[in-house]
């Protein structure tokens, strides 16, 4: 019998609990050097090198290329069989496991911060090409808590991770990060509809932001827009984050921009 190859990852408690359920069989969905994705049932799970995304929903190992992870010498090709349950993640001649738990929640804030935050965070403009794709009736109604925006954004844009659903993850998370009870319309939507209405992938992100889980990149300039320790921050960490697949984190920024609109509105007399 061939040798297996063990695989130590890092993941969140949702994660870990994932990998204890009874085993079943799932299938590659995308294979890379930095993350591969594998589907079990309507969840989406990764693997990911030290390189690659830091998604809520994967396992992060240490490796610098997952070339070869699963013993063929190349990657994992779309559609091959995974099995996910009793601890282990098994791609190929691999197998994966939890050791070590990290935490992907959004750091809290208080709806009274939400004014500097915003302003911290208008010091640095998103780009207006990705904005304009798309529709600003549909942007404001979310801004606004309406629920009825999703109807109009989810699935909006090309990629794994539409661009609308990336702008409602970071309405999202930062909502739930801020304890606000007018986040509970648009997450009930977003559980009702998003399996049907998006890519697999997206819709495992989108139902990881209703509970508050979110990239480091995301929470890092959470905590920054609350106190910024140098001259540097938050620009620095905004930047970095917008860089972030082709519009993703520009998404996420225009979400939190979108939800911190939100609070302020709420806070005038």
């Amino acid at each position: 019998m061939a040798a297996r190859t063990a695989v130590l990852a890092a993941a969140s408690p949702w994660v870990r609990d994932r990998f204890a359920e009874p085993a079943r069989d799932g299938v590659v969905l995308h294979g890379g050097a930095q993350a591969v994705y594998v589907r079990v049932d309507d969840t989406v799970l990764a693997v990911v090198a030290r390189g690659g995304v830091q998604v809520p929903c994967g396992a992060h190992t240490t490796l610098a290329s997952l070339t070869g992870l699963d013993g063929s010498g190349g990657l994992p090709a779309a559609g091959a069989p995974v099995r996910l349950g009793d601890g282990t993640l098994s791609i190929g001649k691999a197998d994966v496991r939890v050791a070590r738990l990290v935490d992907a929640s959004a750091p809290r804030f208080d709806a009274t911060e939400a004014a500097e935050m915003l302003a911290r965070l208008r010091t640095v403009p998103l780009d207006p090409a990705v904005v304009g794709e798309l529709p600003a009736d549909a942007l404001d109604r979310l801004r606004d808590g309406d629920q009825t925006a999703l109807d109009d954004l989810l699935g909006l844009g090309s990629g794994l991770t539409p661009l609308g659903d990336d702008v409602t993850c970071g309405w999202l998370a930062t909502m739930v990060a801020a304890a606000q009870p007018a986040a509970a319309p648009v997450r009930d939507r977003v559980l009702e509809i998003a399996t049907a209405r998006t890519t697999a992938l997206s819709a495992t992100l989108l139902l990881r932001a209703t509970e508050g889980d979110v990239l480091p990149d995301f929470a890092r300039v959470l905590r920054q827009l609350r106190r910024p320790t140098s001259p540097e921050e938050p620009a620095a960490s905004v930047a970095a984050l917008a860089r972030i697949g082709h519009t993703s984190g520009t998404g996420l920024l225009l979400g939190l921009t979108l939800a911190l609109d939100h609070l302020v509105s709420r806070s005038c007399p």
